[in-house]
This record gives C-alpha cells, structure tokens and sequence, in this order.
C-alpha cells in the first residue's frame, strides 16, 4: 500500500517545509488543489522541482479543458494528475489519452453517482479516488466505502481513499486489501510531528 500525502491550505513557506519532510518517504506528495488555487503551478513549480525521491500530484480536479490541463500539468512535472468523474467522459478520456504510460490519471469519485461511474469505469490504467466529502460532517467509513465500490465495479484494478483517513481507518484498509493508495492530509500535516506522524502510518501499512 501507498501513501500519499496531501499537502493544502499553506503557504508556499509551509509547503516547501512539508516536502522537506515527506521526500522519500511518502510515496506521493500531493499540491492540494488550494495550493493551486492560491499560487498556482507557475509557484508550486519550484518546489516540486527539489523533490528527488517521492513522485508529484498536482490536485487539478480537472472538469473541463481536459487536454490543455493535462500537457500543461504533466510540462510542470507532475507524475499524477487528477480529473473529476463527474466531469464528461469525453473529457475524462481525453486526459487518460494524454497520460503517458509513465504517468497516472486519477479520477476523483466526490459525490459521483454509480451511473456516472459505470460510464467511466473501464480505464485500466487509471486510479479511481473514492473521496469521502468531509463537508458533509459525517465521519468516513473507509472500508465500507472501498468494499461496497469494489462489488459494484469488480474490473476496476487501481482504488484510493481519501477523506477523514486516520491510523486507524489506515490500519482496517491495510487489513482489507483493497485499496493501494491511501491519502492522508490533516492528520500528517496538522500533527505538532508530522514527520513522526507519517513514519506511524508507513509503520502500520507498509
């Protein structure tokens, strides 16, 4: 199992800091779509650039123009990119096209209904999010959510989870064996040791 850890709502001070941290040992270090929003790639960029041993995720949420976001975030040297699955399947299927074998698409599954999914649920390659929507303020219930998404679309090969995702939900999706990426943002980057707090979670699922 993987991780990949969010990186959101910091300053480009804080985020440089946390990829200090995380390089090499985190799988995947996340620029959180606030990230982005904030300062854009333009920004981000150069601190990407210093990570040697973890690989990027650029949180686009891509919806529409799917083609250009996915060149230019791919130019600005993400390994991971993210689209909707609640956008058009023509867009979903014009980012995995621009996905080299080298790269990956990740599709975000927030509040995405089963007809949506089954139009979409056959890109082989990809990674398919199953994304607890934490503004709901309910807590998630990850291994319900990863079986009941596993039963429904058996042919998907790649499954994350993210949303609300502690050491102990890490521990019961480990147990499981059907999620390969686990991301987890404010219970690494909101603990007084983050880094600490990150060897905890590579402990328990790796």
């Amino acid at each position: 199992m993987k991780i990949q850890v969010a990186i959101d709502r910091k300053s480009l001070e804080e985020a440089t800091h946390f990829v200090q941290l995380f390089d090499g040992r985190a799988d995947i270090i996340e620029f959180g779509t606030s990230l982005i929003k904030d300062f854009g790639l333009n920004d981000l960029q150069p601190i990407a650039n210093d990570i040697q041993a973890s690989q990027i995720l650029y949180d686009t949420k891509t919806v529409d123009e799917g083609l250009y976001e996915f060149k230019s975030g791919f130019n600005y040297g993400a390994n991971y990119l993210t689209v909707m699955g609640s956008a058009s399947p023509k867009t979903i299927q014009l980012c995995f096209d621009e996905t080299s074998s080298d790269q990956v698409m990740m599709i975000d599954l927030s509040d995405v209904s089963e007809d949506q999914i089954s139009q979409i649920d056959n890109l082989s390659s990809a990674i398919y999010l199953l994304h607890h929507n934490n503004d709901l303020g309910v807590p998630i219930q990850a291994t319900s959510m990863a079986s009941k998404f596993k039963e429904a679309h058996p042919n998907v090969r790649h499954i994350a989870i993210a949303g609300g995702i502690d050491l102990k939900a890490a521990e019961a999706l480990k147990e499981q064996g059907i999620v390969e990426v686990i991301v987890v943002g404010g219970s690494i980057t909101g603990d007084p040791n983050p880094k600490e707090q990150l060897e905890r979670f590579l402990h328990i699922i790796k």
